[in-house]
């Protein structure tokens, strides 16, 4: 019976803790993403700012670890970027230079003409 007993107090204590801990916030550990049109660069500062299609506009600045493919990061580019929130900041992770490849995909196949 004390084995039982043990046991069952182990086991609430063990789901108590769980039940406890926070669960992490998906976009820390896998960043957010976000699409649109770099407006303004920053060389000196490592930032830019990237406005969305709804206009809104997002500060970011960029690290020695941000990888960067399909070009420079210039005003007047597409992108395509995932970024981290750290210490008040928006930190890009990886940035791709270009349309989005759902917007290249998307655009309908010429279709033969219906007579």
């Amino acid at each position: 019976m004390t084995r039982l007993g043990i046991g069952f107090c182990f086991g609430i204590v063990l789901t108590a803790l769980l039940l406890c801990e926070p669960l992490p916030n998906r976009a820390k550990m896998h960043g957010v993403a976000l699409s649109g049109t770099v407006s303004s660069v920053d060389e000196a500062r490592k930032s830019f700012a990237v406005r969305n299609s709804a206009g809104k506009e997002t500060r970011l600045i960029w690290t020695n670890a941000t990888t960067v493919t399909g070009g420079k990061v210039v005003a007047g580019a597409k992108v395509t970027l995932r970024y981290l929130d750290k210490d008040g900041k928006h930190i890009a992770t990886s940035i791709v230079i270009g349309e989005p490849a759902e917007a290249r995909t998307a655009t309908p196949a010429a279709t033969p003409a219906s007579r």
